[in-house]
Formats: C-alpha cells, structure tokens, sequence
C-alpha cells in the first residue's frame, strides 16, 4: 500500500526534526476548524509550516531573533521553498504546491484569509504545545525580556476573534506563570 501524499510530508516533517512534534498535529487540527475550504495542501502546510527550523543552524539564532521581521520572513519563505522542493520531487500538483508555499509564506505574519486563518492555528497550537516550553525552560536561557514580548506576539497577532477565545485561557495562565519565574 502507497502513502498517501500527507503521510509523507509528516514522515519527512517529523524525520527532518528527528522527533514527532505535537504542534504539527494541533496546528493542522486549528486550521481545519478556522478554514473553510480546507484540503490536502492546507493539511500540509499546517503540518510543515515550520520546516525550516528543522534545518536551521540554532547556534546563530538570537533571542531576539524571535521578533525579528527579516529573521520571521526569511523563516517563512525558507519554510516554503523547502516544501517547494519536497513537493516536486514527489510529483505533487502544479495546483497544490502553490497553496502550500502561498500558506506557508506568510503564516507568521498573515495576509490573506487563508493565511491568517494558519496564523492563527499556529498561535492557538503553540499556546497548547509550545509555551510551557518558553516559560520553564528558555526563559532560563534567553531571558524573561525577550520570552515575554514573543508570548505577547504570538496572541496579540492573532485576527480571528474565534482564535482568540481559543487561545485566551492558556495565554492568560501561561502570561501568569511567566510572572512567577522574572
């Protein structure tokens, strides 16, 4: 039996990373709930949105780094093109591909519907998945000023007020906890 197409993005996604990442899994789950018209390739954009860290060099990223706008687009259409190139090589649509890097583009920064609708999947996914990881651990390492305002961000950005309310709770306790460790 062949796998399908998405099987193999989150084979490719998780074996780039070396590990499976809940994240991947949540922020595909936000999408389809914030997205009407959502299919194979917003399924793995979703799922591959964050390719690129997977093949970054950490040792030169900064902590401030996370508010950066060259550094969050560089992320994004590094992201893209690294999609691009797995996606032709495993004879993806013309048609799908375009989706895919379109979404991928711009999901730290939003644009179009569909791409602030994965913005925003992002943002509740990582309030699910990912903070607890900002405020026990690199708070230690990359300090409380510069966990902070990337917290902030990651809501604040948000455009849906559905999103919003999704992400409101965790926001609002892990922004608590954040206080407990400064």
């Amino acid at each position: 039996m062949s796998n399908t197409l998405y099987e193999l993005v989150i084979d490719y996604v998780d074996t780039s990373y070396g590990r499976h990442i809940p994240h991947f899994e949540r922020t595909v789950f936000w999408l389809e709930k914030f997205l009407p018209n959502f299919g194979e390739a917003e399924r793995i954009a979703a799922y591959s949105h964050d390719i690129e860290r997977a093949f970054r060099d950490e040792t030169k990223k900064a902590p401030e780094d996370y508010l950066n706008f060259e550094f969050l687009r560089n992320h994004q259409e590094g992201g893209a093109e690294i999609m691009r190139k797995f996606l032709t090589k495993n004879n993806a649509s013309n048609e799908l591909i375009e989706t895919v890097l379109h979404l991928i583009s711009r999901h730290e920064e939003g644009g179009d519907m569909a791409q602030n609708a994965l913005m925003d999947a992002d943002s509740v996914s990582f309030f699910e998945t990912n903070v607890e990881n900002f405020v026990r651990k690199k708070v230690l390492t990359e300090w409380y000023e510069k966990v902070k305002p990337k917290i902030e961000w990651m809501y604040h950005r948000i455009s849906s007020d559905m999103a919003r309310e999704e992400a409101k709770k965790n926001y609002e306790y892990w922004m608590n906890e954040l206080e407990k460790v400064k």
